[in-house]
């Protein structure tokens, strides 16, 4: 799994510009956040962000849509709630596939359900403790409109949030175990191993061989007897199994959560979206790191070969909410836990689409505009400024059709950075 300190490490010298096109969680312990009012204004539809005329047929016949961005700026959060709504109205889609653990999906799920601000506290509280980039405040009402929106639906058409993310809140992990767990009645011996996997969690101490025991006396017990918490406690358990997992794993996580989520929910016949760190919804290799997800589902055995489809946000004149403590101190707003920072646009100096000037002569100041890729006459290429260490540059392979790694690029332009939720 990815941790703070090596995210903080890798961040202290000019060469943070590589973290935008990764932009991975962090590990967390919670917090409260504040209470934030309900959105009032209306939300921009995605035909006033987009040309949806560019949409093809073959876009909305893929089962699985995924958008990519940095974290941190606020417009990919107005897209991500349209393109959403958008999917809901025309196929009836239903299921967020998040960028999250199953914890933090089952109570944005009891938020979606009962409009209990509490339980939505408890997903971003890990976030404003850690000043992690998710921390914000667009990202918490996007969820009280996704909220707002079921209202307006009938309940077999409503959205809900799945999440296929390796535990990313070893406390809230804890709490949710020891809330199913008690659920319904449960064999002693089995219950007993439940609670202590739960109290180790809540103290942030994942017992990984702790965890596989009570898998194995899980499996004794009949699934029959335990449906459906059969599942809910097998998958939290085998998370817990891979939070031992060495750094670099972290795409093997997400496919096999993809893989047994797909089954356990009957999801063959769904439509499925999320808004992902870019670098997950990239369908083709990166050279020296694993394979991305997209690219797992993509390819074969998944049962979703041939049927993703990924767009990509890239930056011009955009602003970033980012730690300051993961910047150099030039970079940084003295005091203030979060900068504006517009150092990670993609037109350079330290990163650079290649191409994207001519992106920029077909686009708008202020504005979405969307470039499907299969119009590109050249690779999807990232250039970076020459003290950008190798290892931390993002190289893909320039020997591939950019539309083997996206179907359609999206240029942000003048975006504000997200506003952060503070203590």
């Amino acid at each position: 799994m990815f941790h703070p300190q090596n995210r903080l490490a890798m961040l202290r010298s000019s060469a943070c510009a590589a973290a935008l096109l990764v932009s991975l969680l962090s590990f967390a312990t919670p917090h409260q956040a504040p209470a934030q009012r309900t959105p009032t204004a209306a939300a921009p539809e995605l035909a006033e962000l987009i040309d949806v005329r560019l949409l093809t047929a073959d876009f909305y016949d893929k089962q699985v849509f995924l958008l990519g961005e940095a974290h941190g700026v606020q417009k990919p959060q107005e897209l991500d709630f349209a393109l959403l709504k958008h999917l809901n109205q025309r196929l009836g889609l239903r299921y967020y596939l998040a960028e999250v653990d199953q914890p933090k999906a089952y109570y944005l799920n009891e938020y979606l359900r009962t409009g209990d601000e509490a339980q939505l506290k408890r997903v971003f509280r890990s976030w404003v403790q850690q000043h992690q980039q998710w921390g914000n405040r667009d990202f918490y009402q996007k969820v009280q409109r996704i909220r707002q929106l079921n209202q307006s639906l009938p309940r077999a058409r409503r959205i809900r949030f799945v999440g296929i993310d390796g535990l990313q809140d070893f406390s809230l992990a804890g709490e949710f175990l020891a809330l199913r767990a008690r659920s319904q009645p449960l064999p002693v011996a089995l219950q007993l191993r439940l609670d202590s996997v739960a109290h180790h969690l809540r103290l942030g101490r994942p017992e990984v061989a702790q965890a596989a025991r009570a898998l194995e006396h899980l499996g004794h017990t009949p699934s029959a007897r335990l449906a459906p918490l059969y599942n809910e406690l097998r998958h939290l358990l085998t998370n817990v199994a891979y939070a031992g997992r060495k750094p670099g794993g972290r795409e093997d996580v997400l496919h096999a959560n993809f893989l047994a989520l797909y089954q356990q929910l009957n999801l063959a016949n769904e439509k499925l979206y999320g808004m992902w760190g870019l670098a997950h919804v990239l369908q083709g290799p990166i050279q020296r790191a694993a394979l991305p997800l997209a690219a797992r589902l993509q390819q074969a055995p998944s049962p979703v070969k041939a049927r993703v489809v990924s767009l990509l946000c890239t930056y011009s004149g955009c602003r970033m909410m980012y730690p300051s403590q993961g910047l150099p101190a030039a970079w940084r707003t003295p005091g203030q836990p979060f900068t504006s920072t517009d150092k990670f646009n993609h037109d350079g100096p330290l990163v650079r689409v290649v191409g994207i000037d001519s992106l920029k002569a077909a686009s708008r100041p202020s504005a979405v505009t969307l470039f499907p890729t299969a119009n590109f006459g050249r690779p999807l290429q990232v250039t970076y400024a020459p003290q950008m260490p190798p290892e931390q540059q993002m190289r893909l392979d320039d020997r591939l059709p950019a539309a083997a790694y996206v179907q359609y690029l999206l240029l942000v332009r003048d975006s504000d950075m997200t506003q952060p939720l503070l203590p």
